[in-house]
């Protein structure tokens, strides 16, 4: 679901006081939460949080929006989200269990039925991403006709739904956009998993048309920015626009046998028969692209960001960032971004190999605190989960578990970085049949993860037995981490 989280929240402009359907008015919030993680939740409109709602003794809530604005709100509690649209005279009460937070909840009251029909829409596109990635091993003819099938099932229901109960065109908005770009999204995703993600697709093998349906993806909407469905359509969307361009250049190369300078920085690009996404070339390609297709300077900072993030975090040449980070800086025009990117540049430096790690404060099962470099006085695989991500926090300790046993001099670290609440992170680990040795939480979550950069929960930091980082962008589920074990061990 996180995935699709999706719709935290559209825009003020998009769904303002002014319509012709909705005038501003009073709404109604209230429910239960099982199992709560903390004592509140927050409320939030348009990325402001407009008031944290506390839960009584038996764990309910209730709050009045006295001046609405209709549209998307979104709820947190204990680093889970959910949206809901709230509209004039809506009266809505949830409850959910936080043990299984997205599937358990459920919506009553006025402004239920559209509330529930969202959260089972975006429950379905998410179980069914599963399903579509088992059909990338399909020949494309016969894919095309499966995500085909997919979309027209969801515009049926949603035509359905839209003649039974008139709903607002809000509504309508949204659950269109999120079928539509999930569907993008897949279209775009298949041909790299079912040909191979570093190397040239054959268009002729696509069904004619493949892409036509990006002549409907308009990069200029800034009434999409905060909409993450639409970026989960951008990301691989740029990514894919890169991979052909750099073969492209690739082909013109092979056949003039000229040098290419790609960028404002007058660097010759080095070309290869594949293409690695996390290299220095592809990468200028892909800054490059943005810079010349999007013209909205909202959006393109937005993919200059994620994209210059993205980088810095995998790279694994002190030279390559250096010259990534300073084209972003020449493309970018926002400060705030700049000044993120800046900070997390310099993180990065500090975190080279052969530099010390930093102490960050830990704190164990029995709530005693220590600091990140006297947990083992051995070599040490730190790696990280949330209990957001509950796939990754199964896949990282099964994958741990085979580790330890091919190298049992190394000590393998877990952490926590986002809980809080000692009972819920104990519970979580005693459900899961987990050993409390060797599992640890972050003392002040935000201020570790920017120490150590933690843009990832797949990041893994290698240290050894002088608490010297050997590498600071490892993963559990790459054939590295045993070349960089084995060297240790």
């Amino acid at each position: 679901m996180k995935q699709l989280i999706v719709f935290i929240l559209i825009i003020t402009s998009f769904f303002s006081c002014d319509t012709t359907e909705n005038s501003c008015g009073q709404a109604y919030i209230g429910g239960e939460i099982i199992n709560p993680n903390n004592d509140f939740l927050v409320l939030y409109r348009d990325n402001e949080p407009i008031d944290s709602l506390y839960l009584d003794e038996n764990n309910r809530f209730s709050y009045s929006i006295e001046s609405l604005n209709p549209g998307l709100h979104t709820f947190v509690h204990g680093g889970e989200y959910q949206i809901l649209i709230v509209e004039p005279n809506d009266s809505l009460m949830l409850r959910l269990n936080t043990i299984d937070f997205d599937e358990s909840l459920v919506f009553t009251g006025r402004g239920s039925k559209k509330n529930n029909y969202l959260i089972n829409l975006f429950l379905s596109l998410e179980k069914e991403e599963r399903s579509i990635y088992k059909y990338s091993k399909l020949n494309p003819h016969l894919f095309q006709e499966k995500v085909d099938s997919i979309k027209e099932k969801h515009y049926k229901s949603l035509e359905k739904f839209t003649e039974r109960y008139s709903p607002s065109s809000l509504f309508k908005k949204v659950s269109k956009i999120g079928i539509d770009y999930s569907y993008y999204t897949h279209k775009e995703l298949y041909p790299y998993r079912h040909f191979g993600i570093n190397q040239q697709i054959n268009r002729d093998s696509l069904p004619t048309g493949y892409f036509d349906f990006r002549t409907n993806v308009n990069y200029e909407d800034e009434e999409l920015k905060d909409f993450s469905a639409y970026y989960n359509f951008l990301f691989p969307h740029f990514n894919n626009l890169a991979t052909e361009k750099y073969f492209e250049i690739v082909s013109k190369k092979d056949k003039n046998n000229n040098s290419i300078e790609l960028n404002p920085l007058n660097s010759e690009i080095t070309l290869n028969k594949y293409v690695n996404r996390y290299s220095l070339e592809f990468n200028k390609i892909k800054l490059e692209l943005i810079d010349s297709i999007v013209h909205n300077n909202v959006i393109k900072n937005i993919l200059l960001k994620y994209s210059t993030r993205n980088f810095l975090s995998h790279s694994k040449f002190p030279e390559d960032s250096e010259f990534l980070f300073n084209m972003y800086l020449s493309k970018n025009t926002n400060e705030v971004n700049a000044k993120y990117i800046t900070s997390l540049y310099s993180t990065l430096t500090k975190l080279q190999a052969g530099n010390r790690l930093p102490e960050v404060e830990l704190i164990s099962p029995n709530n005693e605190v220590s600091t990140i470099n006297t947990v083992s006085s051995r070599a040490t695989v730190l790696y990280f989960w949330s209990h957001i991500n509950k796939y990754h926090f199964k896949n990282s300790h099964n994958k741990v578990k085979q580790l330890k046993a091919a190298y049992p001099e190394i000590d393998f670290i877990s952490i926590n970085i986002n809980s809080n609440n000692s009972s819920v992170w104990r519970r979580l680990l005693k459900q899961n049949h987990i050993d409390f040795e060797h599992e640890y939480r972050f003392k002040n979550p935000q201020a570790a993860k920017k120490l150590l950069a933690i843009q990832y929960i797949n990041k893994v930091i290698v240290i050894d037995n002088n608490k010297t980082i050997v590498s600071s962008n490892a993963s559990l589920f790459t054939y590295d981490i045993k070349k960089i074990l084995e060297q240790l061990q």
